[in-house]
């Protein structure tokens, strides 16, 4: 195994391991009611695995366009379009990772304007997104 695929393999593995951490908090909380009412701990190990998991999956596009000398991305969004374009994801997980990185980017710069609402939505309802991500990446990058 190279160290391309090292790479990419080690990358998953934080995804996998920050969404398990995710899904496993998000158990906690059946209802949003419960999750703004939720101890600042929580909301803040949640918000934070949440940015990590996002950023190694930008880390990943950034790898893949590196090694396999693809047109470089003007933007962290463009890293999705760049990865879409070269067959590495499909238009829904393109979709879905330009969605991704917006909500990083609120995590990270806008911090004050985090909407509870949309962070609840994503632990219930988008989780799985992320396993999406790394199948898709896997069977073009590493053609498992």
């Amino acid at each position: 195994m190279g160290e391309f695929e090292i790479i990419l393999k080690d990358l998953f593995a934080v995804i996998t391991e920050r969404v398990n951490y995710l899904k496993e908090m998000s158990e906690e909380f059946p209802n949003i009611s419960s999750f703004k009412k939720a101890d600042h701990r929580y909301k803040s190990a949640i918000e934070r695995d949440l940015q990590v998991a996002i950023e190694a999956c930008i880390d990943i596009g950034k790898v893949i366009i590196s090694e396999k000398k693809l047109r470089p991305p003007e933007s962290m969004k463009d890293i999705c379009m760049v990865l879409f374009e070269n067959g590495f994801i499909d238009k829904r997980m393109l979709h879905d990772l330009e969605l991704m990185i917006g909500t990083r980017n609120i995590l990270v710069h806008r911090y004050e304007k985090i909407d509870l609402e949309i962070i609840y939505g994503i632990l219930k309802r988008h989780l799985q997104d992320f396993h999406r991500f790394i199948k898709q990446i896997s069977k073009k990058a590493l053609k498992i």
